[in-house]
């Protein structure tokens, strides 16, 4: 069944200003018109040079004149040269009527190009810097990094636009413009965020409120980490225990600890393994006490040690847990965190500025949701002044200059979606699923690796879920090495050959394969636009409402959430998840399976509840895969991730357990990512062109090109803006680029990687922008190997929002429940 509610996002700036922000239609139809004479005038070249050589043989008198004339023409010399020099001469030569009347054209329409250029450009920057102003722009970049918001006030304050930096602030609010009209991104302030619920004959198109409900949350992550250095800082007050996630292997025992990286703000998003500190041996005998009070702590630490230090280093190591802890599923950790404080400042007058600064913290939050928008980036700074102050007062280096997570925007009153269309494109996207991507189409295994990993587990035996990491990382890593594609690979391999024998056609349209008669029902999330009777896919990912669960954040009512849930039925209720403050949103995010899987002992679980050290692995013979269980009751322990999952960004023991956990089932799918692997090992230096490809009534991908770096026309040092728009222009057409266009940049070093750069999110080009013309140049200069550029689909003329008045870019994703089987047809 389809889950009965659609997200819908739809950016905030309405796509009838894309117009007016380019400025680029006058443009275009002049360098339309002058391309066309460009190549007139090529094909009336030759014809003209025979005619100008018969009359020079004929003309002995103009003969050295004839024959300049004409070597010239051959050499291509520019026309304002050629008709400076001999304009007067030709217009009287027979035969030569026709080039000259459209070199004569054509010079004149460069020459409206360069006024129009100028003109347009000055009517895009008036544009730009009006819809800068707008609210709800505003509103968005006090939300993006802290500098956004000041670039933009001083750009829509400018009136000279001549040095350096006012030209790279322009480039950076018209971006952030564009993608505003054009492009629902997701994790954008730019964007609203709602629910619309399915229903029989209902209309295509949704109609938005014009009320945009903000919603804001605290840093978590970073809040946990704060909260962490006051312990360390006021450390008598707590109690300790060392982690329970350790196992006995020969004559050592090894922890297994939950630490940061510095390269991502997430908190313990890295993952190790050491043998126990020397000096621990009283620590682990005292293991079976509920907590050690920071007396009895002190008294078993190594003497010669620095206690202060070691403690540190143990907390900050998670080696060392301690409570009373924050529970990161409250909704107000900073309330939680005052308490805390206020009780150590009761009797330590040292804790007392940290009271103050989550005061004044607190004051500043609640003074956020009833701010208009000119106040927001006063107010936001002021937020992230706090935070970093109070990270200067617990030694502390937060590795995000915000302390608040942006949301989407709630968008409220949505009318329904048509129940037919989402079933009809639903239906489809399961038969492509499964009939050319296989099942788990990112993270199957290969065959020889599930043998040599159930050859390396003690047959019969249940293992700790960290010896069983440790014999997976081992097996994975000979896969990795010796390039075995994963078992569930095999389809889509054959998939992207398929696409490369037929790149050189118009359209590839995919021949329909029907599922089988009995098929266990995959969950899945398919993000995209409807357009007309299609609907244009971007990804597909894994299913069980992970992808809802961060816009569910957005609102209180749990109406839609509990009616989501109820689509699965005990698939959720019967389910564990990670819930944490992993990914990019570390906001407070409802709990979608009822239980969870604590990462140590240190919390106080729920009855569905389970620690990390409490589960085995087992393997039964009849079991094709692995599968977890609790040690402390037998029962079996079912994951089901509902939180956003980047490998990158989770400790490498959860990646192994989740990979297995969701072996049978679909992971995030792009379908760039296998183009981009074919023109790697194509290895030539040309442009690929890879046509649109569909199956049935979804395009799952959109016509591309992919550039070599080297292919790109660079700006010259100096060089005009309207020189290198010509020159832009040209190149574009040769290449058979359209005028409005998506780029992506790519390193081959990360060839299929779920790459998450800058670098890789889709930038906007009008390459008859002329406000654009230095953007392209400095984007063009960037460091990448590969340029992709993708056809605007769904363009500015498709929208499946509008307010009444406006249409806005719009995406929408739908999600398939799952069934324990398909009925027989």
């Amino acid at each position: 069944m389809i889950v009965p509610y659609v997200v819908v996002r739809s950016n905030n700036l309405p796509l009838e200003t894309l117009n007016a922000l380019t400025r680029s239609e006058q443009v275009e139809g002049l360098a339309a018109e002058i391309a066309g004479l460009r190549g007139e005038l090529a094909l009336l070249r030759e014809p003209a040079c025979e005619q100008l050589y018969r009359l020079a043989s004929q003309d002995s008198e103009r003969y050295r004149t004839l024959i300049d004339l004409k070597r010239r023409l051959q050499r291509d010399s520019p026309i304002p040269q050629l008709l400076e020099r001999h304009g007067a001469m030709l217009d009287t030569l027979p035969g030569l009527q026709d080039w000259t009347r459209a070199a004569r054209r054509l010079m004149a329409l460069e020459q409206a190009l360069d006024s129009v250029f100028e003109s347009e450009l000055t009517l895009a920057r008036r544009c730009a810097q009006s819809l800068a102003d707008q609210p709800c722009f505003r509103h968005a970049t006090a939300f993006t990094r802290g500098q956004i918001a000041a670039s933009v006030t001083d750009y829509i304050e400018g009136r000279r636009f001549e040095d350096k930096k006012t030209l790279n602030d322009e480039e950076t609010v018209y971006r952030y413009l564009t993608r505003a009209v054009t492009k629902a991104s997701p994790f954008s302030s730019f964007t609203s965020i709602g629910f619309a619920r399915l229903a029989p004959d209902a209309g295509r198109q949704v109609h938005r409120s014009r009320d945009i409900g903000h919603r804001y949350s605290y840093d978590r992550a970073t809040l946990l980490k704060l909260y962490e250095r006051f312990v360390i800082r006021h450390k008598h007050y707590w109690f300790y225990r060392l982690t329970a996630n350790q196992i006995e292997e020969e004559d050592s025992r090894l922890m297994y600890l939950f630490m940061d990286r510095a390269d991502v703000y997430p908190y313990r998003t890295s993952f190790a393994k050491t043998r126990a500190p020397a000096g621990t041996e009283a620590l682990h005998a005292a293991l079976g006490a509920e907590w050690l009070s920071w007396p009895q702590l002190d008294a078993m630490l190594p003497i010669a040690m620095d206690r202060d230090a070691l403690v540190a280093k143990w907390i900050n190591a998670g080696l060392l847990n301690y409570t009373p802890h924050l529970n990161e599923q409250a909704r107000d950790l900073v309330s939680d965190f005052l308490k805390v404080a206020e009780l150590v400042a009761t009797g330590d007058e040292a804790a007392r500025p940290v009271v103050d600064g989550l005061r004044r913290v607190q004051s500043i939050y609640r003074a956020l949701h009833e701010a208009e928008a000119s106040t927001l980036p006063a107010l936001t700074e002021a937020i992230n002044a706090e935070i970093q102050a109070l990270a200067q007062q617990l030694g502390y280096r937060p590795i995000k200059t915000s302390g608040l997570v942006y949301h989407d925007s709630y968008l409220d009153g949505l009318s329904t979606v048509d129940q037919a269309d989402i079933g009809r494109f639903a239906g489809q996207t399961e038969e492509f699923l499964h009939g050319y991507l296989g099942c788990n189409f990112r993270d199957g295994f290969h065959h020889d690796t599930l043998a040599a990993l159930r050859a390396a587990l003690p047959p019969g035996e249940a293992i700790s879920v960290f010896a069983f990491h440790d014999i997976a990382q081992r097996c994975l890593s000979v896969e990795a090495n010796g390039g075995h594609a994963g078992g569930a690979q095999t389809a889509l391999l054959a998939l992207y050959a398929e696409v490369w024998h037929r790149r050189d056609e118009t359209l590839i349209q995919l021949a329909p394969r029907a599922l089988p008669e009995v098929q266990p029902r995959k969950a899945f999330a398919a993000y995209g636009h409807v357009v007309g009777r299609q609907f244009v896919l971007n990804n597909i990912d894994s299913g069980f409402l992970r992808c809802f669960s961060r816009f569910f954040a957005f609102t209180d009512d749990p109406g839609v959430l509990d009616e989501c849930r109820a689509a699965y039925g005990d698939a959720l209720d019967g389910a564990h998840d990670f819930y944490d403050t992993f990914g990019f949103n570390t906001a407070c995010r409802p709990r979608i399976c009822r239980g969870r899987v604590w990462l140590d002992r240190a919390e106080s679980p729920t009855e569905h509840d389970v620690a990390l050290a409490d589960l085995d692995v087992v393997w039964p013979e009849d079991q094709a895969y692995p599968s977890l269980r609790n040690r402390r009751d037998g029962q079996a322990v079912t994951l089901r991730h509902t939180a956003l999952f980047i490998s990158s960004l989770y400790p490498r023991l959860l990646e192994t357990l989740l990979r297995f956990a969701s072996v049978e089932e679909p992971c995030y799918f792009a379908f760039r990512f296998g183009l981009y692997k074919l023109v790697a090992d194509h290895g030539q230096q040309e442009v690929i062109r890879f046509p649109r490809v569909c199956y049935r009534d979804l395009v799952l991908s959109r016509e591309q090109w992919w550039i070599p770096k080297a292919q790109l026309p660079q700006r010259t040092p100096g060089e005009a803006s309207a020189n290198y728009f010509r020159r832009i222009d040209s190149w574009r057409r040769e290449v058979g680029l359209p005028q409005r266009v998506f780029v992506r940049r790519h390193q081959l070093s990360k060839v299929l990687d779920r790459d998450i750069s800058n670098s890789k999110k889709p930038l906007f080009l009008d390459f008859s922008a002329p406000i654009m013309s230095r953007m392209i140049g400095r984007v063009f200069n960037t460091g990448f190997d590969y340029l992709s550029v993708e056809e605007m689909l769904p363009d500015h003329q498709h929208d499946f929002v509008s307010d009444g008045d406006r249409h806005y870019a719009s995406e929408i994703i739908f999600e398939q429940a799952s069934a324990e089987e398909r009925p027989a047809a």
